[in-house]
């Protein structure tokens, strides 16, 4: 195994305030309030400033957030591309796309991990660099490299 350092972002639970553990009721409760606190319609008209920008905008990824998160699959492999971004983890396999089984009905490609749950490939295109991703039910990492060039 090897140690990867990546690093972090803005996610989805930063922008509804919850933690990544936190369960869909819980998400919902504040998504729910931070809609009532941005939503452009709460604005005041005569605000039509760059501050009132600048709530759409953060309405919008509030929004974007709450449809990623609020949907089991779709929060499964948000995860799974989040744990690419994280500071530390450790390498338990090193694959490459071959290994990767494709399922059409949900339009992803995936491997099964020796726990019984799946890594799940960004939907970006062919791999072109080495890239990292997370189970969705376990700790495990597998490294994904690009096909070797010739």
């Amino acid at each position: 195994m090897s140690c990867v350092t990546r690093q972090t972002t803005v996610s989805h639970y930063d922008v509804l305030q919850v933690a990544r553990t936190a369960t869909l009721e819980e998400i919902r409760r504040s998504y729910q309030a931070l809609v009532l606190l941005h939503h452009p319609d709460k604005q005041r008209k005569a605000n039509q400033t760059a501050a009132a920008n600048d709530e759409s905008d953060t309405f919008i990824r509030i929004d974007e957030a709450w449809k990623t998160l609020r949907d089991d699959r779709s929060r499964r492999i948000y995860d799974a591309e989040l744990m690419q971004q994280t500071e530390e983890y450790f390498v338990n396999e090193v694959l490459t796309e071959a290994d990767f089984e494709r399922d059409d009905e949900e339009s992803c490609n995936f491997h099964t991990c020796r726990c019984g749950g799946y890594y799940i490939l960004p939907d970006e295109g062919p791999i072109s660099e080495t890239i990292y991703v997370s189970c969705d039910e376990c700790s495990l990492i597998v490294q994904v490299n690009p096909p070797p060039k010739h």
